[in-house]
């Protein structure tokens, strides 16, 4: 008891220390941290930052100026799965003209009275694309209780995207405190990414802090500092975009710069602006205007007939069969459709543009919309962030229905676009009326229907036909698994992942005719689990046979995708989805049915969905239908609960046991 109360005094101590010492001093480890082994907020985490800290200026070189942000950080492993922490990634952004920097690199652990430094030759740069390298290093002699010290300097020549600060990490945080002197010429705009909120949000006005050569006037500078206490791990679950969208951190975008020769330039721009920029841009506002080009080109058949809807259609065919997808993501640069189109091979713009200028040129009204991938992060709505969109597709209106394609997959059917860019909203860029923002939304029909035929054979094993039908994102998914194997290594793949199951024969349709759903048929014998869906029951002097078994022979959820106590971030599922299971089983001769599980349903809040299991006996055969429907692709962190309910009781149905006694 006493042993408790003292770790307890311990974790109030350091967590009291952290507070009040808003500076640090490297190489110096309180006893408090030294004698710390959990901390109590988190008491699963594997390490916690016992102190961060970020100090940011301006610096005038003979040059350019940069933005020098020196970080520390003091972290505490406490087990074996905390040394993952001990190594060090420092992401540096470079283009053809300049490159960010890191110098300054120091570090040590501690382990009780003994440091280790870090040596230089232990620091490593690896180049990850034409853009991005990573400085690495891995902390010396870390064991478990290990306290880790480190700082470096990064020095970026971009001030554009001053970098901000990252509050949330996948360990908790103590105590995390951004400072910066920005000088007054750069205005930036700001913006609090996350659920946690700042314990300290101070400003003020530092006078004459920042000047330039040739000047002998002194700029002001905005003196800001930001805090944050007692922050979460940032845990990942199922179901979410990009973590960007959500771990808290601060942004910053440069809106104004206001030279010492009086010129003011604006950064932060309406969109009215943006549109008309975007008219003569090289790789978009140009690029659509390549419609005579396109038009020359494509089949005369494309320009026939009334039926907009069917002449729409046409076209993506085309163009989706014209080119092949070179898997690059392009949006802003690289983007030529010309070359594109002569060569087969292009880029995501590429394609998609040379879409829009095709179905122009038919006479259908087609845009550009810019959006962000689900791995990009969400664009602001706030003003116009141009470098927040990273992808693009078309958008047409035939019949008052509006419709958003991509071509770049071969087995995506009309008016469906890539998972990747089911994220949120976009932005059409309608260049006449002008811009506007839309809800990027998938098609309802994404469902998989399970049909099991079967009968109990005399060794107790479930034998028959398994009929799966898939439509909507469901189907394209299975549409690709199949593409890129044979069909052998398909079924050996669904037999090593089900011992129980021996597929006899298999067959599909609609692989290739797209439109339609895609099914399958198997012939299959699924042994039956002898520790639990068999069991020979004895009374007295006879014996009697009593079959158990669950009803979801196949197709169970097992396992509950939302785990979290709470959840701070929304659930994306990024479709609306359907999965049925039908159960078809004769019962054996000598046998009857001694008990069934009760029917059951029941639903989400608003509309979210339903659940609903029915079981019977009916000419000497059991029927059986489990249907769950997610109607809607997103719901608010307030409605994770219930969904983590939902699931808790679907997995409890499929759970329930059919009884049958021997006559």
């Amino acid at each position: 008891m006493k042993k408790g109360v003292f770790i307890t005094v311990l974790l109030l101590s350091t967590f009291i220390y952290a507070q009040k010492n808003k500076v640090y001093t490297f190489g110096k480890v309180s006893t408090q941290e030294k004698d710390l082994k959990i901390y109590k907020k988190d008491s699963t985490a594997n390490a916690v930052f016992l102190f961060e800290n970020g100090e940011t200026v301006f610096k005038d070189t003979p040059t350019r100026i940069l933005i020098n942000t020196k970080y520390y950080a003091k972290i505490k492993i406490f087990n074996k799965e905390g040394v993952a922490y001990a190594t060090v990634e420092i992401p540096i952004y470079q283009n053809k003209q300049v490159s960010e920097r890191v110098k300054n690199i120091k570090a040590v652990t501690h382990n009780g009275f003994q440091t280790t430094y870090l040596k230089k030759e232990n620091i490593f740069t690896e180049k990850i694309n034409e853009n991005w390298s990573l400085v690495k290093f891995t902390m010396p002699n870390i064991k478990e209780q290990s306290i880790i010290e480190y700082e470096y300097t990064l020095e970026s020549p971009f001030k554009f995207t001053f970098k901000g600060w990252p509050f949330q990490a996948d360990i908790p945080k103590i105590y995390s405190r951004f400072h910066a002197l920005i000088p007054g010429n750069y205005v930036y705009n700001r913006t609090l990414v996350g659920p946690q909120k700042l314990s300290v949000n101070k400003s003020g006005i530092k006078k004459d802090c920042f000047g330039i050569s040739g000047y002998s006037q002194q700029a002001d500078c905005e003196e800001v500092t930001y805090v944050m206490e007692d922050i979460p791990a940032f845990i990942e679950e199922d179901y979410m975009t990009s973590r960007k969208n959500y771990m808290s951190n601060l942004k910053f975008e440069l809106s104004e710069f206001i030279g010492f020769d009086g010129i003011n330039q604006r950064f932060t721009k309406r969109w009215k602006d943006v549109d008309k920029e975007f008219r003569t841009e090289k790789s978009i506002g140009r690029q659509l205007r390549k419609i005579d080009y396109i038009e020359k080109r494509i089949p005369k058949d494309l320009f026939a007939g009334d039926n907009q809807l069917a002449k729409a259609q046409k076209v993506y065919n085309f163009i989706k069969n014209h080119f092949t997808w070179n898997k690059e993501i392009r949006l802003f640069e690289d983007v030529t459709v010309k070359s594109a189109f002569d060569k087969k091979v292009g880029n995501s713009t590429e394609i998609n543009i040379a879409l829009i200028n095709a179905l122009n040129a038919v006479g259908i009204k087609a845009e550009i919309v810019l959006l962000s991938t689900r791995k990009n992060g969400l664009p602001t709505k706030q003003h116009p962030v141009i470098t927040g969109f990273n992808y693009s597709i078309a958008h047409v209106k035939i019949n008052e229905k509006e419709y958003l394609l991509d071509a770049t997959d071969k087995l995506q059917p009309f008016g469906m676009i890539p998972y990747r860019a089911l994220n949120g909203y976009g932005r059409v860029m309608d260049f006449k009326k002008g811009s506007y923002w839309i809800d990027i939304k998938a098609p309802k029909n994404n469902q998989v229907r399970v049909t099991l035929n079967l009968k109990i054979n005399d060794e107790r094993n479930f034998e028959g036909l398994l009929h799966k039908s898939y439509s909507g994102y469901r189907a394209l998914s299975k549409r690709k698994s199949l593409k890129n194997v044979s069909e052998e290594k398909y079924l050996d793949d669904i037999e090593s992942t089900d011992d129980k199951l021996t597929i006899n024969s298999y067959k599909n349709t609609n692989l290739n005719t797209i439109e339609k759903p895609f099914t399958e048929l198997f012939d299959v014998t699924i042994e039956n689990e002898d520790d639990l869906n068999t069991t020979i029951q004895k009374t007295g002097e006879n014996t009697g046979s009593i079959l158990i078994l669950n009803p979801f022979i196949t197709s169970r959820i097992t396992k509950n995708p939302f785990q979290l106590k709470e959840r701070s971030y929304p659930v994306d599922f990024g479709y609306p989805r359907t999965f049925q299971y039908t159960l078809l089983l004769k019962i054996p001769e000598q046998y009857k049915v001694k008990s069934l599980p009760d029917n059951v349903a029941f639903k989400l809040p608003n509309g979210g969905g339903v659940y609903f299991f029915n079981i019977e006996e009916k000419n000497n055969q059991i029927n059986m239908i489990s249907r769950y429907v997610i109607n809607r692709a997103y719901f608010v962190p307030q409605e994770y609960p219930y969904l983590k309910e939902f699931y808790n009781q679907i997995i409890k149905t499929q759970n329930s046991l059919i009884t049958l006694e021997k006559i």
